[in-house]
């Protein structure tokens, strides 16, 4: 699934609240429900990976200050299996009101997508039928490397919290998971690693996303209450799981906030969810080729300034130029450098110079060319048209599953160039 970088950027933020939060309520359930609880989450993320033939996946969160909100979004995914067929629908509502959406489609012959502000389809065709299986894309997140170290180490980080889980037995056979804690029940460790959680979340989106506008809280950060509950059928999977956390801080002016996440985890027509391709009658749609939008008329080179501040005044300092060199049915490649003039070292003191292969129809969810940066070190980029006689690179890209990346890419690196035409 594509998305636009603004809602990447969200989408971030949020996996690493909910990551948080889900790890907080599976703490408090140590004790008689852990175990149980923890047995049910096994196997529905196992069934997801490999077992359910269908099925409707919801999540949804809200993101407040003060009761103030400052992100809310949704997402809304059929996945069919036996077909290979996925449809995702991300949205994403900002602090200033602006809204982000996405919409995609695929199948092993076929992948339609919309980002948003694009009054436009973009459709891909394969006609032999080996499309990239996006209905099989979900990932079974206990069978990672390293899973079993994690789980060992929360299960002993919180073995304190007993007892604060109440498990009930449903007459249909199923089971329903609640718990909460307050504050004082919080010990002082996890009041710790959450101001350091809490410390870098923010730092990180209010660097990189102007549009939520998040308090810096800087001080005094604990964790003020915890809630959840979970609801499990009688076939050992969790239908519904919701999470509140409240964790209160103060700002570098010594004002209070209460930051608030809620996350809804909702699985549905399990067996019964139904994908029909997206009616596109009428529609504005632009096909694109299996290389990710690129063709023979991108084969050339591309340029861009490298500017810095100088007494007050922006300065061309360098160059920053990419060539493609081919371009066939499954491959780009090409090479990337930059050139600064002599002075300006100190402006710019790392400097790439790499060359690379792009499939943008391998079998990678999200596909990335690795190439060295400037300090040797091997990192993962990506390349896609960006506008009539435009590029657009993206360097330093971390993979956060396979839906959604974020760059870890310099902030001053401008990754759109210009096509070179030759008078």
């Amino acid at each position: 699934m594509k998305l636009s970088k603004k809602t990447v950027t969200a989408l971030t933020f949020t996996i690493g609240a909910c990551v948080f939060i889900s790890t907080a309520f599976a703490d408090m359930a140590l004790g008689t429900g852990y175990d149980r609880l923890k047995s049910s989450v096994k196997t529905t993320a196992a069934q997801m990976e490999k077992g359910l033939d269908s099925y409707t996946m919801e999540a949804l969160f809200t993101l407040k200050d003060n009761n103030k909100t400052l992100l809310q979004g949704s997402t809304y995914s059929k996945v069919d299996t036996v077909a290979k067929a996925r449809e995702n629908s991300t949205s994403t509502q900002y602090t200033n009101g602006e809204t982000s959406t996405d919409y995609s489609y695929s199948d092993p012959k076929m992948s339609v997508w919309k980002v948003q502000l694009e009054d436009k389809y973009y459709v891909t065709e394969y006609p032999d039928g080996k499309g990239r299986e996006s209905g099989m894309d979900f990932r079974n997140p206990f069978n990672e490397k390293g899973a079993p170290e994690v789980e060992k180490i929360v299960d002993a980080f919180v073995g304190g919290l007993k007892d604060y889980v109440q498990v009930e037995e449903k007459q249909d056979g199923g089971k329903m998971y609640s718990g909460s804690l307050s504050e004082a029940q919080v010990p002082a460790v996890v009041n710790a690693v959450s101001s350091f959680v809490v410390k870098k979340m923010i730092s990180e989106q209010s660097r990189s996303d102007k549009n939520v506008d998040m308090p810096e809280i800087d001080s005094d950060i604990f964790v003020k209450k915890m809630t959840g509950s979970a609801v499990e059928n009688k076939n050992g999977l969790l239908e519904n799981m919701t999470g509140d956390i409240v964790l209160s801080g103060k700002d570098k002016k010594g004002n209070q906030h209460d930051l608030t996440l809620n996350v809804v985890l909702k699985l549905s027509d399990v067996g019964k969810t139904k994908i029909v391709l997206p009616d596109l009658t009428g529609a504005n749609v632009e096909k694109v080729s299996n290389t990710g939008g690129f063709s023979s008329k991108f084969v050339g080179k591309y340029k861009n300034d490298i500017v810095a501040e100088k007494d007050g005044k922006f300065v061309k300092i360098g160059e920053r130029t990419l060539e493609i060199t081919n371009v066939t049915q499954d491959k780009v490649t090409g090479k990337y450098s930059e050139t600064v003039k002599p002075g300006f070292q100190a402006q710019h003191p790392d400097t790439y110079n790499f060359t690379f292969e792009y499939n943008p129809n391998g079998s990678q969810s999200i596909p990335t060319f690795t190439y060295t940066n400037a300090k040797g070190e091997q990192e993962q980029g990506q390349i896609h048209p960006s506008g009539s006689g435009k590029v657009f690179l993206e360097l330093g890209i971390q993979v956060i599953d396979n839906s959604t990346y974020h760059s870890n890419g310099d902030r001053n690196f401008d990754g759109e160039l210009y096509r070179v035409f030759e008078e």
